[in-house]
């Protein structure tokens, strides 16, 4: 069932890593089957390296299971991708990933402005969520309030969220996240932490 769009999600996870967006079992990816509505969403604990078709977990938008194998549990952070497309009826891709230098800004509770021309490609800013472990729907909320304003958000001591409406495009604007928030970082350091300018919301429009 939905085998296409469950290839597309394993190469989505694995080439995620391959750009040190994540490592081992950490991060979580789902794709939004149009036609069904289903969501077919990565496993908890399994390596990438061993992630096979089999283990892809099909649920719909209330979580009940359509299609998992026995002994697999679909991400932990189920809720979470539910919620987002619930609230976003647009998006079609969700990426809960750990890079590097976005989750440093996350613990920080900072949010990125936009400093380069490629913030444009999700949206500008990438404000932080209040998002504890305890996952609840009224922390969810906050995070789809951010997501509201741009198509990345940071996740309190937890990452970062990037979504989009182009299953293809979603890694793309996650490695323009990380791209972002590592450029930021290091004019930071390099400035002695002062700001850097930041790039209007017109310039933005212009691309």
């Amino acid at each position: 069932m939905l085998q296409n769009l469950k290839i597309k999600l394993i190469k989505m996870a694995k080439d995620a890593e391959k750009y040190n967006l994540c490592k081992e079992k950490t991060g979580n990816f789902s794709i939004r089957d149009e036609s069904s509505g289903y969501i077919i969403i990565t496993p908890s604990k399994i390596k990438r390296e061993n992630l096979k078709e089999e283990h892809i977990c099909v649920v719909d938008l209330n979580g009940n299971e359509i299609e998992v194998m026995d002994g697999i549990r679909p991400s932990s952070e189920l809720l979470l991708h539910l919620e987002i497309y619930k609230a976003r009826k647009d998006i079609r891709a969700i990426m809960h990933i750990h890079s590097i230098y976005a989750t440093t800004f996350a613990v920080a509770n900072k949010a990125i402005p936009p400093i380069t021309y490629d913030s444009a490609n999700y949206g500008g800013y990438i404000y932080v969520a209040n998002y504890k472990k305890t996952k609840t729907i009224e922390l969810v909320k906050d995070v789809i309030e951010q997501l509201n304003k741009s198509d990345a958000c940071l996740l309190e001591k937890d990452g970062v969220v990037v979504v989009s409406e182009d299953i293809d495009d979603v890694l793309l604007k996650a490695r323009y996240v990380e791209e972002v928030a590592e450029i930021y970082y290091r004019t930071l350091t390099l400035n002695q932490f002062k700001e850097p300018e930041r790039l209007t919301r017109e310039e933005l429009m212009r691309l």
